[in-house]
């Protein structure tokens, strides 16, 4: 009875060692992926960067209700030729100002994000509104689009 507790115990042994060379064997990569793919369209938020990105161009509200009330008010100043100086300088400053405000109305929302992808490139994106995504954060790109993978 002894020697065939010995027979199960140096079976036993053999196949620990080689269920051990197996797992010992085997490629990381392959452990670290699942079913052995590798998601190339995937990657991790490096940065983000939130700013409110001005009106390229204004629609020519601003500058003439801005000339109008400029030169209105110009024209209150002064006299002769003065009061002309006043209202070509009240227009033009008041153009000027009107368009700005216009521009600063009219701005949005911007977040750049920079993702670091599983090839080890870095790419930007850029989408309206607020953060969405986070430092660290696991990412899918889709039809250009950022993706949580949570």
């Amino acid at each position: 009875m002894k020697q065939a507790f010995n027979l199960f115990s140096v079976r036993n042994q053999v196949v620990a060692a080689v269920i051990g060379i197996a797992a010992l064997s085997a490629p990381l990569g392959a452990q670290a992926a699942p079913h052995g793919e590798r998601c190339e369209s995937c990657g991790t938020v490096v940065s983000t960067h939130t700013y409110q990105r001005a009106a390229e161009h204004g629609s020519g509200l601003g500058i003439a209700t801005g000339a109008l009330v400029g030169g209105f008010l110009g024209n209150r100043v002064g006299g002769g030729n003065g009061r002309k100086l006043a209202t070509v300088a009240g227009a033009v400053g008041g153009g000027y100002a009107g368009n700005e405000i216009e521009r600063n109305a009219r701005s949005r929302t911007v977040t750049e994000t920079r993702v670091r992808m599983s090839s080890g490139a870095v790419r930007s994106f850029s989408e309206e509104g607020a953060r969405q995504h986070y430092k660290g954060e696991h990412v899918r790109v889709e039809h250009g689009r950022l993706i949580s993978q949570r």
